[in-house]
């Protein structure tokens, strides 16, 4: 900022210290006041305009530093917002592709991991399969010892001839371990990505009450418009007496 500038935007000793001695003197003169007859209610309004005096001068004399600064705040945030615009379309495309990438990656990953439990899955049947078969089997060739013992030969061979049928075997997913499957490495300078969740209103009509704002800004105009004869549900309307100011704002 420029020496030029700087001083454009500053008020100088002189104005500040007339300044606070009006406040000052102001602040004396109403915290001294006793409001209760015409001539008392006369030196109240008095000191009401001489505050209002006071803040036109106030802004009369802050008015050319407010502008200058306003003008050089403004060249300044134009400036840096050019600067800014132009990163916004880079910055749109590349992280578009990389949210269509994370998509993929996280696609390939739940593939991996579905493909992985279902191996899985099929390795403990095929085990649990195998397991079952093998106790078939030895319950067969039990029976088969009996019936030798018992000197019936011929049952004997029967049983060991029979062929052996296992049923399908059920394992629960919660039986099987869930296989690791490592996620893509992490690349150098990667940002963490932040899943964002988006909405739209479709038929404002049916959005739920505690989901809707009162206007209030509608509210003012129209009560300011009707007053007393303002009568909308679920609004208090009401008003009050206060002094118009004669110079200033506030």
């Amino acid at each position: 900022m420029t020496a030029e500038i700087q001083t454009a935007i500053t008020v100088t000793e002189d104005q500040e210290k007339a300044i606070e001695a009006g406040r000052l003197s102001l602040l004396s003169r109403a915290e001294a006041l006793v409001v209760d007859s015409a001539e008392t209610e006369q030196v109240a309004w008095a000191v009401v305009n001489a505050i209002g005096e006071l803040k036109k001068r106030i802004q009369a004399d802050f008015a050319s530093a407010k502008g200058a600064a306003h003008a050089a705040h403004k060249a300044v945030c134009d400036q840096e917002s050019g600067h800014l615009d132009g990163l916004k379309r880079p910055d749109q495309i590349v992280r578009g592709k990389l949210s269509t990438w994370e998509t993929e990656k996280r696609r390939r990953q739940a593939e991996a991991e579905r493909i992985a439990r279902e191996k899985a899955m099929a390795e403990a049947k095929a085990a649990a399969e195998e397991q079952a078969r093998k106790e078939a089997e030895e319950r067969q060739l039990q029976e088969a010892v009996e019936a030798e013992t018992k000197g019936d030969a011929e049952k004997a061979e029967t049983i060991l001839n029979t062929p052996i049928e296992v049923a399908p075997v059920e394992v629960p997913a919660e039986a099987v371990p869930i296989p690791f499957v490592p996620p893509a490495p992490k690349v150098d300078g990667a940002g963490a990505m932040v899943e964002v969740w988006h909405f739209e209103v479709v038929s404002p009509a049916d959005v739920p009450r505690e989901y809707l704002t009162v206007n209030e800004v509608a509210l003012g105009i129209v009560v300011k418009g009707l007053k007393g004869h303002t009568n909308i549900p679920g609004v208090r309307v009401w008003s009050t007496l206060e002094p118009r100011r004669t110079g200033g704002r506030g």
